[in-house]
Parts: C-alpha cells; structure tokens; sequence
C-alpha cells in the first residue's frame, strides 16, 4: 500500500515519488477521483483529503490536512455522521449513510455556477476502517469517509417522481371540465365504502343529468355543449365544498358527487342546492323541452355501507333516483328511500315545494 501523506503537508504530496518527480499512480488516482476522499487518524485527524473534496468545501488541502475533523466542520459536532465515525472506529465495522435515509452530513456545495446560489450537494456517505495494515507509525488506524456526489440521481428521480404524478393526475381528471373522471369517481367510491364500513357512517350520492343535452348540442352546437358541460361543472364545484366531497364527471352529461357522512336528508339538501344553482346560471337552452334555461334532474341516495358490495347498491338506488326525476318532468330532485320509510316522503316533498324548491319525490 502507498503510505498516506503525514499531517501538515499538501494532502497530494507523495512519500515516494517515482523517477521524473510525479506521484505515485495509486496516489495520483486517489486524488483526482471524481468523488471526495477523507482520511482521518485515530484521533479524528485529517491526513489526507482529494481535490475533489478540496474544491467542493471551499478550503485549501493545506489547511485541512492536521485539523481535527470538528474544528474543521464544526457543525459535524454531535451529528449522526460523527456517532456512525465513532462507532465505526471501535468496532472496525464499515458504515453506510444514504441519501434516501440522511440529510447531507457535510458541508459540500457544488462548484459555483455565476448567478446561483450555493446549493449543498445530496451525498451518499461510506465509512470504512482501513485496519492495522493502513495505521501509521504510532498512531491508531486510519478511517477512509469517501463521499459521492448523488445529486444529479435525486433530481432525475425528483422528476420521475413528478411525471408520475402527473400522469397519475391525467389519468384520473376529466380533461374538459378539470373534475374527476369516471376512473376516480370508481376508486374513491371503493376507497369511501371501506372508510364507511370501518366507521359506521353514512355515505350518500347524487347522480345529476343535465336535462335535453344532447338536443343542446344539435342546436347549439358541440363547442357550446362543451362550454355548457365546463359551467355546470364549475358551478358543482362551488357548491360541494367538504374536503372528502368528490365531484366526478360519470359520463356524457352526467355527473357524480359522493358526500362522506353524510344521511339522506344532507345530501337531499345539496341536491337542491345544485338543482336550484343551476337554474340561476340563466344558460339559454331553446331546445329543452323542460325550460328555456339549462336545467338538471339530481337522483339523490345514502346508505351505510355493511359490506362492499353496498358500493353497487348505492349507485343503483341514486341512478333509479335520477331516472325517476327524469320520469317525473325533469328541473328536480328525487331521493331514493327503502320501502319502509317512504311513508316519510311526503313531508320531505311538502318541505321543499313550501320552500320554493324543486319538486323532491321518493321512488
């Protein structure tokens, strides 16, 4: 093995120059890795120290070299980086700290761009006892710490990272309205249903059609069916408000809004809010067969969840709410009440048509 450089020389000065003056090649390859090089004696000494390190510190070989590692990093003080040095030191046992687990232990910045700041460099960080054969005379063994510049890596996977994202974004958002597609309104609907299961909570759906669409596009025209469909889908948004709420487009015309414990008169109460909301947007539809405004008919339902199955079931009782609003004239609510409380329905009816509401009917 090349013997290291003694303390208080150039880290790159050789103990045995070859013929023409040149350091040895193992020194010569040791400096000039393109990854940082520490030796430290026994005491926490520096002995040596790459020009990789040297220009990525922002200190001089010189002055280094001799220093008790602390005084030259005071901040390494009680780090985790100077336990594991420790710990390593004693037990001759070799130690590893990611990027992935630890925040960079040294103070490293990448070489200075002109008009950036100075940015510390994600580093992965290794350890490694050198043994009785690397110790110099009279002094305990040597400790190697190489460092490894694993920036570039960190941005690449930041960027995968956000890609992902996006296409995990993409691939749940309905690209015309910007609300949930067909796709998110499946997961959440099953992710909810759990959720509901585990708390015993109810969970309630609205199934909302915009009244006459397609006789809209014939004649309007499809750029305005979709300026209509980004409209109604905005309105939604402002009304359903709850942070676990969820609007999704279902598909077509029709929209989807899960609402989290939520009982059946809650979620009657949003159904007339968007039924009434909408009409005030005061959108001309001359070709609807309802009103010469845009209109919807909502299909209102809630249940709590005893299996998971249920998720089908309350699709099935807010979609035969929506088509028995749409049976009954269309412009309003319908909720979908078990057999054996439709005798209450009547009560809920007379409650919104006193208030000046859409007519609200069971199935």
């Amino acid at each position: 093995m090349v013997p290291l450089t003694p303390p208080r020389q150039p880290a790159w000065a050789p103990t045995a120059p070859t013929d023409d003056g040149a350091p040895p090649w193992p020194l010569s390859a040791l400096v000039n890795l393109q990854a940082g090089v520490v030796v430290l004696d026994g005491t926490g000494g520096i002995v040596f120290v790459n020009h990789w390190f040297v220009r990525r510190c922002g200190r001089s070989a010189a002055e280094l070299v001799g220093m008790h590692l602390s005084a030259a990093f005071p901040q390494l003080v009680g780090s985790y980086f100077c336990q594991r040095l420790s710990l390593s030191q004693r037990t001759g046992l070799p130690a590893v700290l990611s990027h992935s687990l630890h925040s960079p232990p040294l103070p490293l910045y990448m070489p200075h761009l002109v008009g950036h700041p100075q940015a510390v460099l994600s580093q992965t960080v290794h350890i490694i006892p050198l043994g009785r054969a690397a110790a110099l005379p009279g002094s305990a063994h040597l400790t190697l710490v190489q460092v490894t510049d694993v920036t570039p890596t960190v941005r690449r996977e930041s960027l995968l990272r956000t890609r992902v994202d996006q296409m995990h974004h993409m691939a749940r958002v309905d690209p015309l309205t910007g609300v949930g597609n067909r796709r998110e309104f499946s997961e959440t609907l099953d992710s909810e249903v759990r959720a509901a299961l585990r708390a015993g909570t109810p969970l309630g759906l609205l199934m909302i059609d915009i009244d006459h669409f397609k006789n809209y596009n014939d004649h309007y025209g499809h750029p305005a069916g979709d300026r209509c469909l980004r409209d109604v889908a905005d309105l939604l948004r402002k009304v359903v408000r709850r942070p676990r709420d969820r609007l999704t487009r279902y598909g077509g015309e029709e929209f989807a809004v899960l609402l989290p414990a939520t009982p059946l008169e809650g979620v009657a109460e949003v159904g007339r809010e968007l039924v009434s909301r909408v009409r005030m947007l005061d959108l001309p539809h001359q070709a609807s067969l309802v009103s010469d405004r845009v209109t919807v008919s909502v299909g209102a339902a809630s249940l709590i969840p005893t299996g998971a199955e249920d998720a089908v079931t309350l699709v099935r009782h807010a979609d035969e709410a929506l088509y028995a609003a749409k049976g009954a004239g269309r412009d309003r609510l319908h909720v979908w009440l078990a057999p054996a409380d439709r005798h209450g329905a009547a009560a809920l009816s007379a409650e919104a048509t006193q208030a000046h509401g859409p007519a609200v009917t069971p199935t």
